[in-house]
């Protein structure tokens, strides 16, 4: 069976706006209330950001804008990752590993 490689454009976009969506809708809560002091407010709002860049990049010719913000998106989840050091086997962690490979799928693949 031949993979369906025209509609490779339309899956690309559905992993973009759905991967961005998830990214800001799970980062939302870090930014409300505003705090100054915390690291978990200037990271979820790196990515909030972030995930609209993710967006806007794919409207662009040029596609410095989507690797620049999968790759910031990515160091900031495997920061998040790596820091609590979490359990080797649970859904939490592979849900994880599974936002990073998407944002490494945006870096090699660009737009």
């Amino acid at each position: 069976m031949k993979p369906f490689k025209s509609a490779l454009p339309f899956a690309t976009w559905l992993i973009r706006i759905f991967f961005a969506a998830y990214i800001f809708i799970g980062n939302i809560k870090g930014v409300n209330p505003i705090n100054f002091e915390s690291l978990n407010f200037y990271l979820s709002l790196a990515l909030l950001i972030l995930s609209v860049l993710l967006v806007v990049g794919g409207f662009t010719s040029g596609q410095s804008i989507t690797v620049v913000s999968a790759i910031l998106i990515g160091l900031i989840l495997l920061y998040r990752f790596v820091i609590p050091t979490p359990d080797l086997i649970s859904e939490s962690t592979f849900r994880q590993m599974l936002l990073i490979s998407v944002s490494f799928f945006f870096v090699c693949r660009g737009n």
